[in-house]
């Protein structure tokens, strides 16, 4: 028999495992789960440490078969799923998970968000259920380093590493409705073959590009890349992502590189191939704002 309860700590190891096992497969793949099992683990503990329960897991026996967490944006009043996942009895347990998790994200959230690969059939068919709005689909791109050809590098003092105090300046440039915060991505920068690199012109930030280690010495990924709208079409994107291909090649020496790009942004697409990359799959967001109830009639 399976049964959905609350996310314990004495559990994180294991249920770290099984999440990272998981979402290493694209058929159920979920966006915004980390990629490391050590991260995954800090990742889920942060759920566990809230008055209001964020996390459940589907239980066969002493078996994980399902899983479902709430990322937190009190301020901005909405959440993002890591999940649902399930192993076994797939509809079943998804919607086991969802009645257990709608009822704490209806309390406090104006909006859920979710995001998997589009070989995630069980997870796009629960949002067609639910009524979630299809908001973005994205390209996942990939750059092999054995395909790489480096443009000649202009050893430009424009491009440096963003600190703690260039906070302000990237807010400003950061989308509001990204992914990651600019809070996050500094606190993300700080681990091990993350970095945010900014391009300076005239005084100012002109871009910024964040780039992650997916793998150590096999996979990284550019999350971001944004220029500002006076600057574009310059050259500072690209100059950018050569800086950032090339510290991922030839400095960290990984094999892949991937990247994102919307399926609405076709000229960005063309960019990323002209360079080199393939297209690897796709991520399709979903996003369900939360109707308020209208108070009960008075007799």
């Amino acid at each position: 028999m399976i049964q959905i309860r609350e996310l314990e700590v004495r559990e994180l190891h294991t249920a770290a495992e099984w999440l990272y096992q998981m979402n290493g497969q694209d058929r159920h793949y979920v966006a915004w789960m980390a990629s490391e099992k050590n991260e995954i683990f800090e990742q889920i503990w942060t759920l566990t440490q809230f008055t209001e329960p964020l996390a459940y897991v589907a239980w066969e026996g002493s078996e994980i078969v399902g899983f479902l967490g709430m990322v937190p944006f009190f301020e901005q009043k909405f959440c993002r799923l890591l999940g649902p996942f399930a192993l076994k009895e797939e509809s079943d347990v998804i919607e086991r998970l969802w009645d257990k998790a709608s009822l704490t994200a209806q309390l406090h959230f104006d909006a859920v968000k979710v995001a998997c690969y589009g070989a995630n059939e069980e997870l796009k068919a629960f949002a067609e259920t639910h009524a979630f709005e299809l908001y973005n689909v994205e390209k996942t791109l990939v750059l092999f380093q054995t395909h790489y050809k480096a443009a000649e590098s202009k050893k430009t003092p424009s491009i440096f590493q963003l600190q703690e105090q260039d906070k302000e300046r990237l807010d400003k440039l950061h989308p509001d409705a990204a992914y990651y915060t600019t809070e996050e991505m500094f606190h993300l920068s700080r681990h091990q073959g993350n970095y945010i690199w900014g391009y300076g012109k005239e005084g100012e930030l002109a871009g910024y590009l964040y780039f992650e280690t997916i793998a150590e010495g096999e996979e990284g990924e550019i999350c971001f890349v944004n220029v500002h709208p006076s600057h574009r079409n310059t050259g500072i994107g690209t100059e950018l992502m050569e800086h950032a291909l090339q510290y991922a090649f030839y400095a960290l020496e990984l094999q892949a590189v991937t990247l994102s790009v919307r399926s609405l942004n076709p000229q960005a697409e063309q960019l990323y191939k002209a360079i080199g990359f393939q297209e690897l799959n796709e991520i399709h967001a979903y996003q369900k704002v939360f109707t308020p109830t209208p108070p009960a009639p008075l007799h």
